[in-house]
């Protein structure tokens, strides 16, 4: 079962990675089903780091501007 990964939230993704990881190391999924499993697995993982490479970007750009701020109330 494909899903549109970019609709999905980062918590739905890590569940439906699970999911297709869970059946292919149980061999549940069937051989002509095995590339397309794991293809979007591929394409979860992938989505997952952008996902996390993004949100620690925008907290260091947070913090710094917090230290910033900091630094400007020990000149006051």
């Amino acid at each position: 079962m494909a899903t549109d990964i970019e609709s999905m939230s980062y918590e739905e993704k890590n569940a439906r990675l699970e999911e297709i990881l869970e059946r292919l190391d149980k061999s549940e999924t069937p051989v002509d089903q095995m590339a397309s499993e794991a293809k979007e697995a591929a394409a979860l993982i992938t989505s997952m780091n952008a996902t996390l490479k993004a949100a620690k970007q925008e907290l260091t750009t947070v913090f710094e501007e917090l230290d910033k701020q900091k630094e400007s109330f020990k000149n006051v």
